[in-house]
């Protein structure tokens, strides 16, 4: 019989590789029997760990999903988004397969693609609360709303890495087109943005809150 230890090391191995090939072949071509010679187990194996292809694919997002709250929580930290940013331009490899995983999970117009995005939404919420409650992050009056824009801008590098790099002439091997150069051109700019804001003052602000609060009230008076 196997130990606890070595079925954990078993089942990360596969789960790995189901990354791997869900990101690259997608999750309808990607089979059961591919992950397991991929991850060097019997198909049965696989079932034994995760009991459907579902189920592996719910793994999988979990794990992910882990890997991105991990260093949500890390970017609310300024010595920690160092480490992370020298890490990742270091080992740049150590993230393609997740990168490419995420890319596809977003691409996938399904319930577990639909919850997948919810889920990255509400781990930018907490990441939000905790960086106001430690001071890092400012208020904000409605949290919900500025999570969805915050995880937008941040999954739409993902989404357009290939058109980032090319319009900014950054090289690399990765199709997806997300590589440490165009971090390096990327990361500073919009820090730089979250850091001091876009306009000088309020006036587009409260152009916009002006025009959205008559449209509601003018909404409501003509209500039946």
């Amino acid at each position: 019989m196997r130990s606890i230890a070595e079925d954990l090391t078993t089942r990360a191995r596969i789960r790995d590789a189901a990354i791997g090939l869900f990101g690259r072949d997608g999750f309808a071509r990607a089979t059961v029997r591919a992950v397991a010679s991929a991850a060097g187990v019997s198909p049965g194996l696989v079932i034994h760990h995760f009991g459907s292809k579902a189920g592996l694919r719910d793994a999988c997002d979990q794990h992910v999903l882990w890997q991105t709250a991990t260093q949500g929580r890390e970017k609310t930290d300024p010595g920690s988004t160092r480490q992370l940013i020298q890490d990742y331009l270091n080992h740049p490899d150590q993230y393609a397969d997740e990168i490419t995983y995420i890319r596809r999970a977003l691409s996938d117009e399904s319930e577990a693609g639909d919850a997948f995005f919810d889920a990255v939404v509400k781990q930018t919420q907490d990441i939000i609360l905790a960086g106001m409650e430690a001071g890092t992050i400012r208020k904000f009056d409605d949290v919900p709303s500025t999570a969805v824009v915050i995880a937008s801008n941040s999954l739409s590098i993902l989404m357009l890495g290939r058109h980032l790099s090319r319009t900014l002439g950054t090289v690399g091997p990765e199709p997806h087109g997300i590589g440490p150069e165009l971090l390096r051109q990327l990361t500073l700019p919009a820090l730089e943005i979250y850091t001091h804001g876009f306009y000088t003052d309020a006036r587009f602000l409260d152009a916009a809150s002006e025009a959205i609060n008559h449209n509601t009230n003018s909404g409501r008076e003509h209500a039946p």
